[in-house]
């Protein structure tokens, strides 16, 4: 053992230790002294075990205390740093990283010291000085063993424009981070869950693509540029996975409007690509599959597709190109029909996704429709029943076109809806062989009842009626036969309000706008409906209260109310109320209708 003992600084590496010692027994440089003690250069310089504990053997130091401050190599470029299993990337080698105040200050006591800190690639600030790191690149073979003394040949002066040319910065919250995590401190949950390359590395590719954009080139950043990555990405690491879903969700919204069908590879670049095919991470930890959850959750891909790795096992969403093609249908058409079922936006790029099981489910509707016309013309309704069936809900029409859009029209019906609502008529009639003078048809019991015929056909489907028949051979609304005096007899306990045509009728409002508001109640633009409910509780007639209706007209207008009430064109009333910059409480776009509070519309406006 080399007498007198020279102590270990904990600050320090063992190859800075090393360096000292040759100076301070041999007075020679590094590398003649290490051959003179035995210890081969080359296995110091990869921080192999043996080296150490040779090192420690001669020195005298602990040899615990070495290893803490060596990333001690453990197999094909891995090192295991105070417990934590790193790769050869997350070091600073083969450079050669130091502080010139610090240097400064050594130089002062006699003895530099290189900091087991700034072995580490993602320590780029001097925590005591605020100034960014020097680094150095290799260039003779030696250069690996760091030695200060022939590393950084500067002195004094030298050293005090080093420090003057060092950018000035607080040290990065990754830089803080990691070094806390070595010294036992316990961070951020998700963070603290990977392994330590795969935290640093992780928020260092997330910052790149935040910072920089998809299409940046990784070699092409300076060590300046990874440390404000690191700054940018750790705002999202630190908070876990919703931060990094945040920071992938607003990169994917920058392709909303893309043209094409812009993959992930493009949307994600750089960030993507290394994580894919990363050499120094062959396990990227949970970022891989953060990322992956975000692609198949928003970009249409087969079954099959791998990403990161991972096979697809089933299609996850549909465009509408590709939703056309499985279903055999016409893309145009069927995009009109996504439109108007609020499955995707007007103008919807055409890598706009689609859930897949909304998509067949739309699709297999239109694929099952019947034309308006059909209804009455071939299903042997009569047309005012089929616009009752609509008014109050019983068939849902299929439409072309937004809420409130030009040229939205009522074109379909679904056929299962059409063979469900004839079922539950007939599996309430029994079957009569001939024509009776006491039954007559729905719409004649409706004329002598003076009700509307979608009353009389809510009393079927309620159980309100027992006589009720279907003529033998025939199918459809027209086949069915009720006894008049009947209908007359249970009609009030039917209309208790107003039935939706007469209340949407007397708010001056489309069937579907006032159906809309319906679904819309509780909130402060809405219609409440009252249900009436039948003797047998299988069936609800949608009933509103006159007080209901009129506390609404009270409140809310739209512009063709307020234009009748001033003699005013639409256009006009419109005009008027968009100078006074006059918004809307509900806006058409959304419901059909632009509603306006009555509060808001001064009398002086419009006259």
């Amino acid at each position: 053992m080399l007498f007198p003992f020279l102590s270990f600084d904990p600050i320090e590496t063992p190859l800075s230790y090393a360096a000292r010692l040759a100076r301070f027994h041999a007075a020679k440089p590094m590398v003649p002294f290490l051959r003179d003690v035995q210890i081969r250069p080359e296995s110091i310089a990869s921080s192999e075990s043996g080296a150490i504990a040779r090192l420690a053997e001669i020195s005298g130091a602990p040899l615990d205390d070495l290893r803490r401050n060596a990333a001690v190599r453990q197999g094909k470029r891995t090192y295991d740093l105070r417990g934590e299993l790193v790769t050869a990337e997350f070091l600073s080698n083969p450079h050669t990283v130091f502080c010139p105040a610090c240097l400064a200050e050594d130089d002062k006591m006699g003895w530099r010291r290189g900091r087991w800190l700034w072995t580490l690639s993602v320590v780029r600030t001097c925590p005591h000085h605020e100034i960014a790191l020097v680094r150095q690149a290799q260039a003779a073979w030696d250069d690996k063993l760091h030695e200060l003394d022939c590393r950084v040949p500067e002195r004094g002066g030298e050293l005090q424009a080093m420090m003057e040319n060092s950018a000035r910065r607080s040290v990065s919250p990754l830089q803080s981070y990691v070094h806390g995590r070595l010294e036992g401190i316990v961070g951020p949950d998700w963070l603290d869950a990977q392994t330590l390359d795969q935290a640093s590395r992780a928020t260092e590719l997330l910052g790149v693509l935040v910072a920089y954009g998809p299409t940046q080139k990784l070699p092409e950043l300076t060590s300046d540029d990874w440390d404000h990555a690191g700054r940018v990405g750790f705002q999202f690491t630190s908070r876990g996975e919703d931060g990094i879903r945040e920071a992938l969700m607003t990169q994917f919204r920058k392709f909303d409007d893309a043209t094409g069908t812009p993959g992930a590879r493009k949307i994600f670049g750089c960030f993507y690509n290394a994580l894919a095919h990363s050499k120094s991470l062959k396990e990227p930890g949970d970022i891989a599959r953060i990322l992956r959850d975000v692609i198949t959750e928003n970009i249409a891909m087969p079954a099959g597709t791998k990403v990161l790795g991972v096979e697809l096992p089933d299609r996850l969403l549909h465009t509408v190109a590709s939703l056309a093609k499985e279903q055999s249908l016409d893309s145009r058409t069927l995009s009109n029909v996504l439109v108007a079922a609020g499955a995707i936006p007007e103008n919807a790029p055409a890598h706009f996704p689609i859930p897949v099981g909304e998509g067949r489910s739309i699709a297999g509707r239109m694929k099952r429709t019947v034309n308006v016309i059909s209804l009455w013309k071939n299903m042997d309704f009569t047309r005012p029943i089929v616009d009752q069936l609509f008014d109050d809900r019983l068939l849902t029409p299929i439409y072309y076109g937004n809420p409130g859009a030009r040229g939205r029209t009522q074109k379909a019906v679904d056929r299962e809806e059409i063979a469900m609502l004839v079922g539950k008529l007939q599996a309430k009639s029994a079957e009569l062989n001939a024509e009776t003078a006491a039954l007559v048809p729905i719409s004649k019991a409706a004329e002598k009842a003076k009700v509307p015929a979608i009353t009389v056909v809510h009393m079927i489907l309620g159980g309100f009626l027992e006589r009720v028949f279907r003529l033998k051979g025939q199918d459809g609304i027209s086949a069915l036969r009720v006894d008049p005096a009947e209908v007359k007899q249970h009609a009030a306990a039917c209309m208790a309000g107003l039935q939706p045509a007469a209340a949407f009728g007397a708010l001056k409002i489309p069937r579907d706008v006032g159906w809309r508001l319906v679904d819309r109640c509780p909130k402060e633009v809405s219609l409440a409906v009252n249900w009436v409910v039948s003797p047998d509780a299988s069936h609800r007639i949608p009933q509103f209260e006159p007080a209901v209706i009129a506390d609404f007209k009270a409140r809310f207008s739209h512009p063709a109310r307020i234009a009748e009430l001033y003699n005013l064109q639409i256009g006009e009333v419109v005009r008027r109320l968009k100078r006074r910059s006059i918004r809307p409480v509900l806006a058409k776009s959304e419901i059909g209708l632009d509603f306006y509070r009555h509060d808001d519309l001064k009398p002086e406006l419009f006259t």
